[in-house]
């Protein structure tokens, strides 16, 4: 009887035994294809993100209206963080044969909310929407295309950040606002923005004109400075200003409440750096070479007879000199 109890027993185990390691294989195999229902929905839905369109990414508290065009790996645009609106970026067309072009309106620019609290619109927080934006989408790196404003966002992100980046485009960027800006900005008015179509631009720059305007008003009228030949300006889309997003930055300090150049030598991933040679408000000398000298990882284009926005005013140039950098990058 004994025996037949422990043979019984001996048998009972074994189909325990059995039964616990079929158990354990269709379980792995349940977790197994969650794991892969999870992780191919959340590709899906980023993906989706990413169609081509008009879009908002809920992040931080806000949400940031942005445009998805192009096909490629994804890149990250910002509008210049003040309170234009990103559409006149929109105007890079050529960079969406190699980027998934990712346009976006900062907070309160644009389409884009934004708190009504002026100390909402630091530096930081600017970048700190870069990196939710970027995990919204489903994205490891990215690459960053910033112009003016923009640049110090994407180069400050990149300082920052820069495991999270592939690469940077700085166009027409800024990292300090000194007495050197200073001079170069007075030196290129002086030299570069003479006659009647710049006199208006010029009198509404130095605060001698009083008309009261608003942004918008103020862009169009101080517009001809941003060009060496402002025939050109009429080819740019019209320009959009928050007037709160820009009080809000104002007050803030942004752009001026951090030096970038002593940061960038974080960035170790390539950087395209191009500045129009006839910029009076990110110059040569005061911005676009101080930015190449600290990051090594960096080429420096200057545009010849372009100013602030030089795809704008000499595209031939501008895009041969990106086609050559992009394929040195192989994208």
């Amino acid at each position: 009887m004994s025996n037949f109890i422990a043979l019984n027993s001996i048998a009972t185990g074994r189909r325990w035994s059995v039964n616990v390691t079929g158990y354990t294989t269709a379980l792995r195999k349940l977790v197994c294809c969650l794991f892969i229902l999870f992780f191919s929905g959340a590709y899906a839905f980023s993906q989706h993100r990413l169609s081509a369109g008009e879009h908002f990414a809920d992040v931080n508290g806000v949400k940031l209206h942005y445009y998805v065009s192009g096909k490629g790996p994804v890149c990250l645009a910002p509008s210049p963080g003040w309170g234009a609106h990103v559409d006149y970026m929109r105007s890079l067309t050529p960079f969406e044969k190699h980027f998934t072009m990712v346009y976006y309106d900062t907070r309160k620019s644009g389409l884009s909310t934004g708190p009504d609290d002026p100390t909402k619109y630091t530096d930081q927080d600017l970048v700190n929407d870069m990196d939710s934006l970027r995990v919204y989408l489903g994205q490891s790196k990215v690459w960053l295309t910033g112009h003016s404003g923009g640049g110090y966002q994407v180069l400050n992100y990149g300082s920052l950040h820069n495991n999270n980046v592939n690469g940077i485009i700085a166009l027409d960027a800024m990292a300090l606002y000194d007495s050197l800006q200073q001079a170069e900005m007075l030196k290129v008015i002086a030299e570069k923005r003479n006659g009647p179509e710049f006199e208006k631009a010029k009198a509404a720059f130095f605060g001698k004109d009083t008309v009261k305007r608003n942004m918008d008003e103020f862009l169009e009228v101080i517009l001809p400075l941003y060009f060496t030949n402002p025939k050109v300006m009429h080819t740019l889309p019209k320009l959009k200003v928050s007037d709160k997003a820009y009080a809000y930055t104002d007050a803030s300090k942004i752009f001026r409440s951090k030096n970038l150049l002593d940061d960038l030598h974080n960035i170790k991933v390539p950087v395209l750096v191009v500045v129009g040679d006839g910029d009076f408000i990110c110059g040569v000398e005061s911005e676009a070479k101080r930015i190449h000298a600290r990051i090594p990882t960096s080429q420096l284009v200057i545009v010849k007879d372009a100013g602030h926005l030089p795809w704008i005013e000499q595209p031939k140039e501008f895009y041969k000199a990106f086609e050559e950098w992009a394929k040195e990058q192989k994208i």
